[in-house]
């Protein structure tokens, strides 16, 4: 009953909201959606309805688009899940990711009053007082947080990342209807046994606590800023402290130029453009973009490979997100990474992994892929292992007889991601935003060099996996933890027997058994119950009514019993009224 009380007083909360996302999901036609929402919640729109993209038009655009196109409707918060549904093809398929990564998360900048007192809030004192110079206007705006140039009083030019006031109540509450949003469609619609909407809104949440702590990115940046030290080809923005919080981070100015304008295609069309005005006005012509720093895109597409290969095979800590918009490049072709709020971490597990499949990728051996994915206890017990063997050998075979140079390894990937998703693989989560990250990074260098080839830059790591492997010393700590564990298995076992034959004998052997769409049923359960009550009170509320209107006098000489009477009967009729209403449009009779 308690259960039934919060539930129903956080729908009644978020009635507002519950309906707008209806309304988004009617306009662009999921009609099915929509009316499981409002059948799950008690809400709905009477004969009004709502307007939807009319059918012709429906025709005209496709699933992933009308899905993208909703998700930015209906705000930042879904806009964000849809940003890292686009990081999980092993959960959704390629057609979908496409789609998402186009979601852009703009959003007007709050006002400059507000800003400063957030930075009062967290500093200690207004922009004015902690810096030499803040610039009031920003330079970005995002639904998190935005970017205001300053200048320390050490006379260092900066930039403060300010959260937004508010925005942890706002995904406070908007992570709340996510969660019932997804527990709702887990138990009523038919989705991919791989695809948990209900877990997925739980690493979102996640993920979307650890951006809005600057503490957080503060720590990764400097992560970074060592890993990288003494790299000639790899800037990571300074972090300063003194100036940082919960809520603002400071970091030092990187004026740079965006990738884009410096791709191949770019670069050529600006040199001509430069040779053109050169000639017809000697003196003016405007420089192509790089000429003045020597800019080359193949060097830095070679630089943002390496940048990220490293990250992947040496660290095992990397940067989730490396696509263009989160460089900028530097004189000399340095690079300068920017936004550490979301990374990656491999486990010994994960890297264990990797080095396997990457073994097996050199061995052209679909069985050792397989077994790799066994031991890593990432494949579903109902996988058939020799479907799984024979999809993995098709995309062997596929490149087996190209030159290692010609191998697409985005492609390939995947691929490879299909066939998880066909035979119900499901990697670790960073397992899978690693291999995204290595599909983001080869389209950005192949932006900029048509021709790269990432194969080439894979080469020398898998080259230490395989020697490491052949190594003696390897083989010989190989041979000393198989002979631990088998003796450790040996000392147990008898142990375990008698622990085993113990419990027999007491009585207390448990055998665990999950029953499939049991929640189902236990739901079920509890409306029954909850309509149950809801009769009891009813009734009582009835009876004690019955017995007071006939009563003489009053309660504290403020109110008669015949009145209590009268509103205990319409406390009754309006909960008799509502019960009805919800075993109507339930329609179980």
């Amino acid at each position: 009953m308690r259960r039934f009380f919060f539930g129903f007083r956080r729908t009644v909360k978020h009635l507002r909201r519950y309906r707008h996302i209806m309304g988004v999901l009617i306009k662009y036609g999921f009609e099915e959606a929509a009316g499981l929402f409002a059948r799950r919640f008690h809400i709905g729109f009477g004969g009004r309805g709502l307007p939807g993209l009319d059918h012709q038009r429906l025709l005209e655009v496709s699933l992933p688009q009308r899905m993208r196109m909703a998700a930015e409707e209906l705000g930042p918060t879904f806009i964000k899940l849809g940003q890292l549904l686009s990081t999980r093809p092993d959960l959704i398929p390629e057609e979908y990711i496409r789609e998402l990564e186009h979601l852009q998360d703009n959003v007007a900048p709050e006002p400059y009053e507000t800003i400063r007192a957030t930075v009062k809030r967290e500093l200690g004192a207004y922009p004015e007082e902690v810096f030499a110079e803040f610039v009031p206007t920003p330079i970005a705006a995002a639904s998190i947080a935005q970017v205001h140039r300053a200048k320390t009083r050490e006379g260092q030019d900066v930039v403060a990342k300010i959260r937004r006031p508010g925005i942890i109540k706002t995904l406070e509450t908007e992570l709340e209807i996510l969660q019932d949003v997804a527990a709702l469609f887990k138990s009523r619609m038919k989705l991919p046994e791989t695809f948990d909407p209900v877990r997925m809104v739980r690493e979102f949440a996640d993920a979307v606590n650890k951006e809005v702590d600057f503490n957080n990115e503060r720590r990764n940046q400097q992560r970074f800023i060592r890993n990288f030290e003494g790299d000639p080809t790899i800037h990571v923005p300074r972090v300063f402290e003194r100036y940082c919080s919960g809520g603002v981070l400071t970091m030092e100015y990187i004026d740079g130029i965006k990738p884009a304008m410096v791709s191949r295609e770019r670069f050529a069309e600006n040199k001509r453009k430069a040779s053109v005005c050169g000639a017809l006005a000697p003196g003016t012509a405007p420089k192509a973009a790089g000429d003045e720093s020597g800019t080359d895109p193949k060097v830095i597409a070679s630089r943002g490979a390496d940048f990220v290969l490293q990250q992947v095979f040496e660290f095992g800590f990397f940067h989730a997100d490396p696509h263009p918009g989160n460089f900028l490049i530097l004189k000399d072709n340095v690079l300068a990474p920017l936004d550490f709020g979301q990374v990656g971490r491999l486990t010994k597990q994960d890297r264990l992994l990797l080095e396997q499949m990457v073994l097996a990728i050199v061995d052209n051996d679909a069985a050792k892929m397989v077994h790799g994915l066994e031991q890593a206890q990432v494949v579903d017990e109902d996988t058939d292992l020799t479907e799984l063997t024979r999809d993995l050998e098709d995309i062997l075979e596929t490149y087996e007889n190209m030159p290692l140079k010609d191998i697409p390894l985005g492609e390939a990937i995947r691929r490879a991601f299909d066939v998880m998703r066909h035979n119900k693989i499901e990697p670790p989560r960073d397992f899978t935003l690693m291999l995204k990250s290595l599909m983001t990074i080869e389209a950005f260098a192949t932006e900029m060099d048509p021709e790269f080839q990432i194969i080439e830059h894979l080469k020398p790591y898998a080259r230490r996996f395989t020697f490491e492997q052949i190594r003696p010393k390897a083989v010989l700590r190989q041979f000393r933890t198989a002979a631990r564990s088998t003796q450790e298995l040996a000392a147990r076992l008898p142990d375990d027997v008698l622990s085993i034959l113990g419990k027999f004998r007491r009585g207390r052997f448990k055998l665990h058994i999950h029953h499939e769409h049991l929640e189902e049923l236990e739901e079920t359960l509890d409306v029954s119950s909850n309509r149950v009550s809801f009769s009891v009170i009813i009734a009582a509320l009835l009876m004690a009514s019955s017995f007071l209107v006939p009563q003489e006098g009053t309660v504290l000489g403020l109110v008669s019993f015949q009145t209590l009477g009268i509103i205990g009967y319409l406390a009754a009729a309006f909960m008799g009224i509502w019960l009805l209403i919800s075993i109507i449009r339930y329609r179980k009779y």
